[in-house]
């Protein structure tokens, strides 16, 4: 009801003249005294009146309270709704303008440029919704197939050539329906396409609207200049204007006119029509540039059905839907659809707002219009700001782009083309939901356009987060590639691969697309986890596992893993055919992909029909004499495959077993690649097993390896070091083989290969020592039983020191990786949930009885001789070598080998590894842990921070450039002697996320403030104590809270230990002053309080009072240093401890003591300062806390950023009688301003003057900010 009453309302504000409105008869039309600029006036009038209205309601809008605002808001959304279903209705021509006088405010003042966020954010809906309605209906008008649109949307210069036997709109000649011929352009028609009634459709003489109407304005335009020159006497100037008006009429004019002669003729009694007529003439004329020319004749096209003839008949037959798509035509002229890419333009602008409220608004609406034309993507300046919000700092916004791109991806093809890079960008993001969108759209791009041309990329991009932190996206990666190569298509596919092939050719152009893939990967890790969860199809849903697997599924995916290993062996032989010069090349993905499929199922490889087939036919190419990277590569997949299969089957051809090992046998002794020669001994040991010769060929190259060092001795550190691997290799492999063989030589090779190895150690040239080292750990892991050897352990405790090589490090620490791996899979134990020891929840330090210890499994024993030494090596300075000692930590939780509890202090300090990989690797094993043993996590988080600090430590020292003193000078105070800034940023970043996987309980982050606020209860007295206590404070400083509960409870932890150590620290300190002083005979006791009564007595004046909440109470802190101090100072400056009559090195060192617990409570009630300024809470707020109160829900905690800064803190501990007074008098400030330090350190930021108080001047003071 109101949204008519405002339509009528603007429609009589145009000002329709009286004698348009009351002429009986055509004449006066022309006569009327009005300007020809009075149309014009009256679209200003128009406007006027829609800006008065508008502008009244937004003001109401940003004046009026929350509530009030609220209702104002939903009728508002309620009348542009209205607005926008009368908007290109005939009878509504209002509509267009009042919208486009509302937006044109909106992009103003009074919406997007508005300081009030929540009028920006109503403009934004309201501009979003107008925006989509406005494309919506250009979209409509670009399908509309309608014959009127057509020829509107064609212009009036396209010449159209029309059949002469069909409809000229829809082409169709069949008799069944009846052409009408226009007698005006002799067009054949049906009645339906020209949108009129077939029975009022005369028989003859029948001519189309678009003719009729031309016709009728030809008359108006004649009839017009014949009446200007007739009366030209009394008008002269109008009738020269006039005349000069005979331009060709236009299509736009003629259907004008169509819309103008369904207005009259469906007029009211009241003349209502003439009001809209009029209207429509308003907004016409103010668009044509000549308008003025042609005066009279608009005003006669108003009463065009009085002065033509019969003209009524041209609307008459058109229906109502027919004149709505008119309309809608006809709108898209207006300027308020023009107006659709400013509003655009500023929505895309608002996503660069600095609010996450006004960039989340501005992307719903860019979405709303995006679904009503999704070709808008397409647009460079749409796709620039979405694709700017991809990267946005909030996650919900960057999901919320990638959900705006994503949904028209299926339909629009290439619009995912167009944003495939930066989709595939966020597929590393650091949100979880925006990492799973992102995979959903990059397989939908794939799924819904078989031509992709990016597929090859976009599984390279997946397939990178399989091994992803998140499981849910593991899964979701995997069943992605099930449904790419592994899912069983629908229907038949009767088409085979090639001729003789039973590979279907389905499967085949799965198989390139992987090996494709393949090409362009550094290896087939990933593609192997892909493989083998595949073959599981462990990813489905919970429910779906609930249920069970569908063993049809599971034999589905096998039987097309087996179809894609005979496929991949008919390409290799099919390349060998072709005799290729790089054949190799081309060979290498094909081989690589069947590697992969051998290392999960060697079966695959191993058809029930033919278990030899790909022995036997990849045989041959091990006579290849090629010697690059690329044929090492190649042979080492081949032996690997070949060595896969060989266990599988029973027999082999006597022929194919010579051929073998004659060829394994060359390579072992003549190829320059160790990695093939490795492949050639392992498998020359299965061929043996299988071929059941025993241990003769194993023991002949044994024995011709040892005459071949015997004749080497050091000389010739390639042969030598070869000669070391190969025999290392040969007794690792061939192991089984002696036992069972019977010879009573099997031990003495063993002996003999120790002590060889043992005298290669001591050789000078490093290479021969490293393969020595390498060469024991392979006979280690076939032996473990000598690791618990005394002289074995000396030297593997040797090469795991610090001071060692990094090299030897590696290769020890290496060995140790490889051992744990080969017993692992020797006891088949693939999940770490069933390898677990069970051990009891304490804080201790003691290491348990590991899994395996007193049975037959001696892995146990043998991690824990050596795992201190592997915890050291977690913090090495050498990056690679803490990562590799990290692994070993990651299989000895999985198998549980050791207690947990000894691993966390030094995954807290891995945590702010520099290096990523170290820290998210560590952080995963913490999660788990954390898990598990909740308690074994929090009992050790203090010891933690403490081996962080000591790892940075470590790793600015070694830093080559601490070695500058350039750059030492350029390091903030409090970062000396500690970290540089870099490596801090990496501390506060690790410990932020140990904090956050604790901070969903309560009690656990409680426990970890509490244990780190312990470290400045009692320091112990070191060279790094207060550098440690710094680092502390910076870490406790900058800890990601987000309830008001945590700094809270962080101030009550700092202000019990205040409470307890403050008032002791500045009695004793006074009284060791005293002592100085020489009076009387002083002697100190105990913890260097004086017993003489006297200054007993003067201890127990002068100590400090400390309430609850660590205020110093006034009496005392208001007292000044006493007059005998102040002399005491000036006669005794310069005393030295040395002279000060003969102090004892213990009582110097326990003044000493002192200072630094003074220090480490000046750290403490600098850090409280700087978190009630912060967080900005008050004295009452802090003394009113209690741990034990319950949580209270929705409030809320605001945060200023201000810097915190500790550079003021004098660190280093006194050595005269001076600067024992200069801290004692730091420590009394430092507790003075401790009760009046808010009121004076947030006058900066905030001043208001505080409210009297009552009493004495000093004192902590009670004041909300």
């Amino acid at each position: 009801m109101i949204t008519a009453l405002l339509i009528q309302l603007v429609h009589c504000s145009a000002n329709l003249p009286e004698a348009l409105r009351q002429a009986p008869n055509v004449n006066p039309i022309l006569e009327v005294s009005i300007d020809a600029n009075y149309p014009t006036k009256c679209h200003e009038a128009v406007t006027e009146a829609c800006c008065l209205f508008w502008s009244r309601v937004l003001q109401r809008f940003t004046s009026n309270k929350t509530q009030d605002a609220s209702e104002l808001k939903t009728m508002m959304e309620n009348l542009v709704m209205d607005l926008l279903t009368t908007l290109n209705l005939p009878e509504y021509p209002a509509s267009a303008p009042i919208l486009e006088v509302l937006c044109v405010l909106l992009l103003q003042n009074a919406g997007l440029k508005s300081k009030d966020i929540s009028a920006r954010s109503m403009a934004i809906d309201l501009l979003g919704t107008i925006a989509a309605r406005l494309k919506h209906d250009a979209v409509l008008c670009r399908k509309e197939n309608f014959w009127i649109v057509q020829e509107l949307i064609s212009g009036d210069n396209v010449d159209h050539s029309y059949p002469k036997d069909a409809c000229s709109v829809c082409l169709d000649s069949r008799i069944g329906k009846p052409l009408f011929v226009c007698q005006g352009c002799q067009r054949l028609f049906h009645a339906e396409c020209m949108g009129v009634r077939e029975h009022e459709v005369p028989t003859r003489g029948w001519h189309c609207q678009f003719c009729l109407c031309r016709k009728q304005l030809l008359v108006l335009q004649s009839y017009c200049n014949s009446q200007c020159k007739e009366n030209g006497k009394k008008n002269h100037s109008q009738s020269e204007k006039s005349s000069e008006a005979t331009d060709p009429i236009t299509k736009v004019e003629i259907v004008q006119q169509m819309l103008l002669n369904y207005l009259q003729d469906a007029g009211m009694a009241d003349d209502v029509h003439l009001f809209t007529c009029w209207f429509y003439l308003c907004l016409w004329y103010k668009d044509d540039p000549n308008s003025q020319l042609k005066f009279f004749y608009y005003l006669a096209r108003v009463k065009s059905k009085a002065i033509v003839r019969d003209s009524g008949v041209v609307s008459s037959l058109l229906t109502r839907n027919s004149v709505k798509k008119i309309t809608l035509a006809l709108g898209q002229n207006n300027s308020f659809s023009r107006g659709f890419d400013k509003i655009l333009h500023m929505l895309l602008a608002s996503l660069r707002e600095n609010s996450p409220v006004i960039r989340a608004k501005a992307l719903r609406a860019v979405s709303i219009i995006v679904e009503a034309d999704p070709e808008v993507l397409c647009d460079k300046l749409v796709q620039t700001a979405v694709e700017g919000r991809f990267c946005d700092s909030a996650i919900s916004v960057r999901e919320a782009a990638l959900e705006l791109v994503g949904r028209h991806i299926a339909s629009h093809p290439d619009v995912g083309l167009q944003y495939f890079e930066k989709v595939a960008e966020r597929i590393k993001d650091t949100g979880v939901s925006v990492r799973k969108r992102a995979i959903k759209i990059i397989r939908e791009m794939c799924t819904s356009n078989a031509n992709f041309s990016e597929f090859t990329s976009a599984c390279i991009e997946i397939i990178s987060r399989v091994s992803d932190e998140e499981s849910s996206i593991q899964d979701l990666v995997c069943k992605t590639f099930y449904e790419f190569w592994f899912e069983e298509p629908t229907g038949s596919h009767t088409h085979l691969f090639g001729d003789g092939s039973s590979v279907p050719l389905e499967v085949s152009k799965k198989t390139e697309q992987i090996v494709e893939m393949l090409r362009r990967m550094p290896n087939h890790q990933f593609l192997v986890t892909i493989i083998k969860r595949n073959l599981a199809l462990d990813f489905f849903s919970q429910s779906a596992k609930a249920v069970g697997i569908n063993p049809v599924s599971l034999a589905s995916v096998r039987r097309r893993c087996e179809l894609m290993c005979k496929c991949l062996l008919e390409r290799i032989l099919q390349i060998q055919e072709m005799n290729n010069e790089e054949g190799e090349v081309h060979t290498l993905p094909y081989v690589l992909l069947l590697h992969a499929f051998c290392v999960v199922d060697p079966t695959l490889c191993a058809p029930a029909s033919d278990p030899s087939q790909f022995v036997v036919t990849l045989q041959p190419y091990l006579k290849s004499q090629a010697d690059n990277r690329v044929a090492a590569q190649l042979l080492e997949s081949i032996i690997f495959v070949i060595d896969s299969v060989l266990p599988l089957l029973r027999k082999l051809p006597p022929s194919v077993v010579e051929e073998l090992e004659q060829e394994l046998k060359q390579m072992i002794v003549r190829h320059s690649f160790l990695t093939v020669v490795h492949a050639c001994i392992r498998c020359l040991c299965s061929v043996s097993k299988v071929a059941g010769k025993g241990a003769a060929v194993v023991q002949y190259l044994i024995q011709m390896f040892f005459k071949r060092l015997d004749a080497l001795g050091f000389d010739n550190k390639q042969q030598v070091g070869r000669s070391l691997f190969c025999l290392g290799l040969l007794i690792r492999y061939g192991n089984p083989l002696l036992s069972t063989s019977g010879s009573s030589n099997k031990n003495i090779d063993v002996a003999r290969s120790l002590n060889l190895f043992k005298k290669y150690l001591h050789a000078e040239d490093f290479v021969i020592k490293a393969r020595s080292l390498q060469a024991l750990g392979y006979v280690l892991i076939a032996r473990p039983e000598c690791m618990l050897e005394k002289d074995v352990g000396k030297i593997l405790e040797a090469t795991l020191s610090s001071s060692t090589d990094v090299r030897l490090k590696m290769q020890a620490l290496q060995n140790m990786y490889e051992y744990l791996l080969d017993a692992e899979s020797q006891l088949g134990t693939d999940k770490a949930s069933d390898n677990v020891a069970t051990c009891s929840v304490d804080g201790g330090h003691r290491v348990p009885v590991a899994a395996g210890a007193g049975d037959t499994n001696i892995c146990g024993g043998i991690v824990q001789l050596y795992w201190d030494s592997i915890l050291g090596r977690c913090l090495d300075v050498n990056e690679q070598v803490r990562q590799s000692a990290l692994k070993i930590v990651e299989v000895v939780l999985r198998q549980g080998l050791v207690h947990p509890i000894t691993c966390v202090p030094y995954l807290i300090a891995l945590e702010t590894d520099p290096q990523e990989v170290n820290s998210k690797l560590a952080h995963h094993l913490l999660m788990n842990m954390n898990e598990k043993y909740p308690a074994f996590f929090e009992s050790r988080l203090g010891d933690g921070l403490q081996m962080s600090f000591i790892f940075i430590q470590s790793m600015s020292a070694s830093s080559p450039e601490n070695s500058n003193p350039k750059f030492q000078s350029k390091l903030p105070s409090n970062m000396k002697g500690k970290s540089d800034s870099g490596s801090f940023a990496y501390a506060r970043l690790g410990v932020s996320r140990i904090y956050k996987l604790i901070r969903g309980n309560r009690v656990s982050r409680n426990k970890f403030m509490s244990s780190v606020v312990r470290k400045f209860d009692t320091p112990s007295w070191n060279s790094s104590v207060i550098p440690f206590l710094m680092y502390c404070t910076e870490i406790l400083a900058l800890l990601p809270f987000t309830l008001p509960d945590e700094p809270l409870y962080l101030i009550y932890a700092i202000n019990r230990v205040i409470q307890v150590r403050a008032g002791t620290l500045e009695a004793n300190m006074k009284a060791f002053l005293h002592f100085l002083q020489g009076d009387g005979q002083k002697i100190l006791h105990g913890n260097g309080i004086i017993q003489q009564e006297q200054f007993t007595q003067a201890i127990s004046n002068h100590t400090v009072p400390v309430d609850v909440n660590g205020t110093v109470q006034e009496e005392s802190a208001a007292q000044p240093l006493s007059n005998n101090t102040e002399s005491m100072y000036s006669n005794l400056q310069s005393m030295t401890f040395g002279d000060s009559c003969g102090i004892s090195e213990d009582i110097l060192q326990r003044i000493q003591a002192d200072c630094v617990a003074a220090i480490a409570l000046q750290l403490l009630m600098k850090l409280k300062r700087h978190l009630k300024i912060v967080y900005s809470l008050n004295d009452a707020r802090c003394q009113a806390f209690s741990p034990n109160e319950p949580l209270k829900q929705g409030e809320v905690l605001s945060k200023q950023n201000i810097p915190f800064n500790i550079n003021e803190t004098h660190t280093n501990l006194p050595a005269t009688y001076q600067e024992v007074l200069q801290r004692y008098q730091e420590f009394k400030i430092a507790l003075k301003e401790d009760t009046v330090d808010y009121s004076i350190y947030t006058a900066n930021i905030k001043r208001k003057r505080p409210p009297p108080r009552r009493g004495g001047k000093s004192g902590r003071m009670d004041r909300q900010i």
